[in-house]
């Protein structure tokens, strides 16, 4: 048995027990009364003494009971504890999730905050135990990492838990919980040959990420501390879709696209508005009907140059941070592509079909022509000794360093694509499946080539990064295949020229806190917190939109262990509190005083 406030019951034990006998000292003298004689009277005179003050006190019965009273109320002040769970050398290990939803407020206090003093609250619980605990703590967000490892110092930890900050980005309590069973899986080889207990672990989280009423854990077990109680009303409204498009017949015409979620305590109605800088361009009202999760809206402005727009919703809600988003849009400029072919004779069907998705004329030149101004050069037949400083896609053309004698003789027989990434963007919807060609070059396979799609001779279609910008190279040429002919070639350009010049295809660049933001030359991030910055000159915006945390769910019961370990008892208390044993001690001796001794009272 331990105390957690010693030095208060110390101070409660001399000052009642000094009371106790000061009373005892300075009791009310009785009333003189004049007698015959004081020879049967020895008893009496004895009294007297003891009534008169600061005389040697006489032992009584009714002295100790009154005296192991004030001692067991100084007891309870001292906060008597049995600790049954934790001992010295016990790992334990203490997750605070900050995620974007732990930002949420509910009476003025945020759910990091809350979880943050809980895990305090934690530590001094551990460490005043007198036990000798290691105890790490880990913060879990967008990716989980060790904040203070095995420290057996109470302040340091404290230390570290308030220094934490919160985030706007998503997270997986899973992914904490996986860091904690490699570092078990560490800590036993470490300790190889020493007997351990199961470690102990508390997540302090609003346990929205966790689909589960248990987590299966290896080597530890433990419980999720919400911040909120189980009934708490944490209504929200949040953006989680968001892009922009311009129009490809009329580029000045931009469609801006918002999709908004409410969870079941959140508003019915609110306004969205679009801001560029502080000004506002539109807004509209927008209602969840018959109990609609969400609701998209889509607005239609006129923007002559490029703009980074904001989208806000203008409601109360529990959190902020979802409540705003950015899109950027870019100039209304059409594409440039510049066709090189032999004699400056291209394909016709590929010249119509850039024409056709850039919806602007192509250029076609010579393999010995000079560029103009361009964004995008496709090489049809044609395989230049060195690359221009943009982006290019080339059929049945070499690269600069590619051995020209990995071009091949017409191979007398057609082949078609057996396999191609399916994950990847530029072939995905391209249908590649159904294409049929003959053969002319080989493209290289090997490092720093990206593979979409392969034949039975090796790859077919590659992507190569060269001094910072993408080429494309398919093996064939357009008029030796069935391509040009089918609905995916017109697709495959298409989704080809919004991944090698991104913003240039019309689309909006979104960026969120979970991303890496790049271009040709730097890369930045993941951004931690919602808000505008400046990235490679230009003004551009991160947001959450993640419908996870904008949801704001509250779980209260997710238990963390499995098999052997999950069946034992946690309750997430390291002690037993002994106060109350003691105070109903002194009240059982207080009517024990009553009924025994002031019952013998006669009047």
């Amino acid at each position: 048995m331990i105390f957690l406030s010693p030095i208060a019951g110390l101070i409660a034990g001399a000052v009642g027990i000094a009371t106790v006998l000061v009373l005892y000292m300075l009791k009310l003298r009785r009333r003189p009364i004049a007698v015959s004689s004081t020879l049967l009277w020895s008893q009496a005179i004895k009294d007297m003494e003891g009534n008169i003050p600061w005389q040697r006190l006489s032992p009584s019965v009714l002295l100790w009971v009154h005296l192991l009273i004030v001692v067991l109320l100084s007891l309870a002040i001292a906060r008597p504890i049995i600790d049954d769970a934790i001992g010295d050398g016990q790992r334990v290990y203490l997750v605070i999730d900050t995620t974007a939803s732990m930002n949420a407020t509910v009476a003025a206090k945020s759910g990091i905050d809350r979880g943050k003093v809980q895990a305090i609250e934690r530590v001094e619980a551990l460490f005043d135990s007198g036990r000798s605990p290691r105890v790490t703590a880990i913060v879990s967000g967008l990716e989980s990492k060790v904040v203070v490892a095995d420290s057996m110092q109470k302040g340091q930890l404290i230390g570290a838990i308030k220094a934490i900050e919160p985030t706007d980005q998503p997270g997986e309590i899973e992914e904490a919980i996986g860091l904690i069973e490699s570092l078990i899986e560490a800590s036993l080889a470490e300790d190889e040959g020493q007997e351990s207990d199961a470690a102990l672990v508390w997540v302090y989280s609003d346990g929205g990420s966790i689909s589960t009423e248990a987590i299966p854990m290896r080597g530890g077990r433990g419980m999720v501390v919400s911040p909120y109680d189980a009934d708490a009303a944490v209504g929200n409204l949040g953006i989680v879709g968001l892009g922009a498009s311009r129009d490809r017949a009329d580029p000045a015409l931009c469609r801006v696209f918002v999709r908004v979620m409410r969870n079941e305590s959140a508003p019915i109605a609110a306004v969205l508005r679009v801001f560029e800088g502080e000004s506002v361009i539109t807004s509209q009202a927008i209602a969840f009907e018959d109990g609609a999760a969400s609701v998209s809206e889509t607005f239609e402005l006129r923007l002559m140059q490029g703009a980074l727009l904001r989208v806000e919703l203008d409601v109360e809600d529990a959190l902020d941070t979802d409540d705003r988003a950015w899109v950027r849009v870019s100039d209304p400029h059409r594409v440039r592509i510049t066709v090189v072919a032999p004699d400056a004779k291209a394909d016709p069907l590929l010249v119509d079909m850039l024409e056709a998705v850039a919806r602007t004329d192509v250029r076609v030149i010579g393999a010995d022509d000079a560029f103009d101004d361009v964004d995008l050069v496709v090489y049809d037949r044609v395989s230049p000794a060195s690359l221009p400083p943009v982006p290019t896609i080339g059929f049945a053309s070499l690269l600069p360093d590619q051995d020209r004698s990995d071009a091949l003789a017409a191979l007398g027989k057609r082949s078609r694509l057996i396999s191609w990434d399916r994950a990847d963007p530029i072939v995905r919807d391209a249908g590649v499946g159904s294409v049929s060609y003959q053969r002319s070059v080989r493209v290289p396979d090997g490092q720093g080539v990206r593979v979409l799609a392969r034949d039975r001779d090796g790859a077919a279609i590659i992507e190569q990064v060269i001094g910072a910008r993408r080429h494309l190279r398919a093996a064939f040429a357009l008029h030796d295949s069935n391509w040009a002919v089918q609905v995916g070639f017109p697709i495959f350009l298409m989704s080809a020229i919004e991944q090698l010049l991104p913003g240039t295809s019309g689309l909006g660049e979104v960026y969120t806190t979970k991303e890496v933001i790049a271009n040709d030359t730097e890369s930045i991030g993941p951004i931690a917190r919602v808000g505008e910055i400046d990235f490679a000159g230009e003004r551009i915006g991160v947001s959450l939109l993640d419908a996870d945390e904008s949801a704001l769910a509250v779980r209260t019961d997710v238990v963390i262990g499995s098999g052997e370990v999950q069946a034992g008892r946690f309750d997430g208390r390291s002690q037993r509190d002994l106060w109350r044993w003691f105070t109903l001690g002194a009240i059982v001796l207080i009517a024990f005083e009553w009924f025994v001794y002031a019952g013998r009272v006669k009047i």
